[in-house]
């Protein structure tokens, strides 16, 4: 089963996921990913941050190769129909 890392990309600078985790595909990634932001996010806002501020992040999906093979803004992930 591959591997993939999740990148954190905030106002503070990239924060490489150094352990990663298996999936079957970039789909199963992605939807995990997407449940990962709005748990971020909402847990931000409950935390004081603006919206803006719980949003302004991304995640680079990178293969075990190293290859990026998606990026998803939180932005993106927030309006994602994927549920928690």
């Amino acid at each position: 089963m591959p591997r993939y890392f999740l990148n954190l990309h905030d106002s503070t600078g990239l924060h490489r996921d150094s352990d990663g985790d298996e999936f079957d595909s970039v789909d199963e990634v992605r939807n995990d990913a997407v449940i990962g932001i709005k748990q971020i996010v909402a847990d931000a806002l409950v935390g004081g941050a603006t919206l803006n501020e719980a949003l302004d992040r991304s995640f680079e999906i990178v293969d075990e190769t190293g290859v990026t093979v998606l990026t998803i803004s939180f932005a993106e992930g927030v309006a994602s129909h994927s549920r928690l």
